[in-house]
């Protein structure tokens, strides 16, 4: 049983990649409007989308039912249909046990080795089950350029990958993201663009971590550079008031999570330490 959901808001389709963090399968999206997404979840996963963005700067709405669950409402209307949609049903569950054929279409069907090497990857091909993991193949095929649109839907044996391709995202200027101060590399995510840095690595201000060159094959081109990166940075600071009152000030100017020490002064409580430092391009 699945639900559309309408979600709107600026740079909307950041909100695949925290889906996809937070494990939500996606049986399909796409573009509505230039700031809207139409996403088809399962119904026990809706609340969580709302508990997920909420609070945020997306507005989600329930658009409709889909599927069986859409189907059973309109039994409650018209009793007599209930004998047909039971085995309608049947036949429905029958048809969805198996992947029987797989076809790659939409304007990014040049893709096709691409889509189905990551489908195999995945572990999706000729008479396997469904795939669940869809957010995560939606979010793989949308990191291949210019792809601004990818689904997975899945019926009568036969799983169709839609992939459109367009030059929308040509009115942003590609650009590595770098380090803004000097420290020890934690993390380094990276969902589109090329790392040019490795974990516990030191690193210093302005040294590019995530390039926006990136190798396709045999050619190379400019893609916008989507990931982010945590620094453990030295900081300092003086802090005036109680010793207790200093390190509050202290967290709350480095962070929660910072490795803090401190010494008495004239001026002044001096705090110093190590702090989580979180950069990213094209990410929330």
């Amino acid at each position: 049983m699945k639900r559309e959901l309408l979600i709107e808001g600026l740079g909307v389709e950041q909100v695949l990649y925290k889906l996809a963090r937070a494990h939500i399968p996606l049986s399909a999206a796409r573009r509505a409007q230039k700031n809207a997404l139409l996403v088809t979840v399962a119904a026990k996963d809706s609340k969580k989308v709302f508990a997920i963005l909420q609070g945020s700067c997306y507005n989600v709405k329930k658009v409709r039912p889909v599927g069986v669950l859409r189907l059973l409402e309109g039994c409650r209307r018209f009793p007599g249909l209930l004998l047909g949609a039971a085995l309608s049903l049947a036949l429905v569950l029958f048809c969805e046990s198996r992947v029987l054929k797989v076809e790659i279409a939409g304007s990014g069907a040049y893709y096709e080795g691409e889509v189905r090497a990551i489908l195999q990857e995945e572990g999706v091909g000729v008479f396997a089950s469904p795939p669940e993991r869809t957010a995560l193949l939606t979010s793989r095929i949308l990191m291949l350029p210019r792809v601004s649109f990818a689904s997975l839907s899945f019926g009568g044996g036969v799983l169709t990958v839609r992939v459109e391709v367009s030059d929308e995202e040509s009115i942003f200027s590609p650009a590595p993201l770098k380090a803004p101060q000097a420290g020890i590399l934690q993390e380094l995510v990276v969902l589109r663009g090329t790392p040019m840095a490795e974990i516990g690595q030191q690193v210093e201000r302005g040294q590019t971590l995530i390039s926006e060159r990136a190798i396709y094959g045999e050619r190379e081109e400019k893609v916008l550079v989507v990931g982010y990166a945590v620094l453990l940075c030295p900081v300092e600071g003086v802090f005036e008031g109680s010793k207790e009152a200093a390190f509050a000030a202290a967290r709350l100017a480095f962070g929660e999570d910072a490795e803090l020490s401190c010494e008495e002064t004239a001026e002044g409580w001096r705090i110093f330490g190590r702090a989580r430092v979180k950069i990213s391009s094209h990410m929330q």
